[in-house]
């Protein structure tokens, strides 16, 4: 039973990319398939503005005519120049339990990073870190939350196989929504009680700007981050678009400090929640049911967004990122929810880790990020 590896076409021609899923989960009760629409837009150089700016090409494993693994090789321009780096990514990576398919795989998005004069190969990160990114390595017995990654258990394994070693970890935090503990609620009535800030949520008659406006704290926030690559405005946008469906405001936070946008929060519903049982298709019947349970009301949501602009890191403000926290957690208790999960957050982002720690959640999810030197490299 020969393996073969052959390329595939972005945009309409990558409909067998994603119908690998479903190969490789059908006997995993855990898995929820996510929106056939959204994988679709994903990779379509239309719809995803990372496909505008950078370089990138799938690739499926197939055998005897069955398609039994997938990959993407793609280069970030934009990384490459934040980092002074020729790096290489790999991403979408699923496939069955055969060493022999993974080989494969890997192999062909190596020749083609090769093509690229890369010096290391890095992922899985599908396309960006500000994507879905990390290989499931702990915490198979809960689906995926909205917008990440679910996998195997033998994923780790067939990566190891292929000469890659851990670069980073990623953590996924579980929230339980509650009542503020006494330090909480203090940082919530300092910062609401001072006559130069303002709290508020996003208006979603304004979202492209309110989300712009995150973005902008985002990038502030997050630049000395490993791997940190700025939002683009284009991205911002595209986020907007994804959320006007299916946003909650009320798992939304700006705060404002004389006028200038300097905090915020964003959270989004669980639509995988929602989509527990429509198989990743809106119709006939998938639409509705998604809208219903949105607006009924899910038990999780996700934070995917949280920072506090650099120049407000001053000690007036030292309480700020607390109460970011009571702030998303006295919102969501009035929407209803009743977890949510926070991050990803790096292993080694001791400050961020310790602020989580501190509101009790735990983490329930690891992601690992491999990476791998290229023998080819140029000096």
């Amino acid at each position: 039973m020969t393996v073969t590896v052959r390329p595939v076409a972005l945009g309409r021609a990558a409909r067998p990319f994603i119908d690998v899923l479903w190969r490789v989960y059908e006997d995993d009760p855990i898995w929820v398939p996510p929106l056939r629409r959204t994988l679709r837009e994903q990779l379509d150089p239309k719809m995803t503005p990372f496909l505008r700016y950078g370089r990138a090409q799938l690739f499926i494993a197939e055998r005897d005519g069955e398609a039994v693994g997938r990959i993407s090789a793609h280069v970030n321009p934009l990384h490459n120049e934040r980092w002074n780096e020729r790096a290489g990514f790999f991403g979408f990576f699923e496939c069955i339990d055969d060493a022999e398919v993974a080989g494969a795989l890997f192999e062909a998005a190596e020749h083609w990073l090769d093509e690229e004069e890369v010096d290391f190969v890095r992922g899985p990160v599908s396309f960006t870190l500000n994507e879905e990114a990390g290989c499931l390595v702990d915490g198979f017995d809960r689906p995926a939350q909205v917008a990440m990654p679910h996998g195997r258990p033998y994923y780790a394994g067939l990566i190891d196989g292929a000469g890659y070693t851990k670069a980073k970890d990623l953590w996924a935090y579980r929230y339980d929504v509650g009542i503020l503990d006494e330090r909480r609620q203090r940082a919530y009535d300092l910062i609401h009680a001072m006559p130069n800030v303002h709290v508020r949520e996003f208006e979603k008659k304004h979202l492209k700007r309110d989300v712009r406006l995150a973005v902008e704290i985002f990038n502030d926030a997050w630049q000395q981050n490993w791997g940190f690559v700025p939002v683009t405005v284009e991205e911002a946008d595209r986020l907007a678009e994804n959320l006007i469906q299916f946003a909650d405001p009320g798992l939304t936070v700006m705060v404002e400090i004389d006028g200038e946008p300097a905090a915020m929060v964003l959270g989004i519903p669980n639509v995988q929640e929602a989509a527990r049982d429509i198989n990743g298709r809106l119709f006939p019947f998938g639409w509705a049911k998604l809208l219903w349970r949105l607006h009924r009301g899910l038990e999780s949501g996700r934070v995917i967004l949280l920072g506090v602009k650099r120049k407000y890191r001053r000690r007036e403000f030292a309480q700020l990122p607390v109460m970011l926290t009571a702030e998303i957690n006295v919102r969501g208790a009035q929407q209803g929810y009743h977890w949510a999960e926070l991050g990803w957050v790096l292993e080694d982002n001791t400050a961020l880790a310790q602020l989580v720690r501190r509101t009790n959640a735990r983490v329930y999810k690891t992601y690992r990020i491999f990476e791998k030197q290229r023998t080819a490299a140029a000096p």
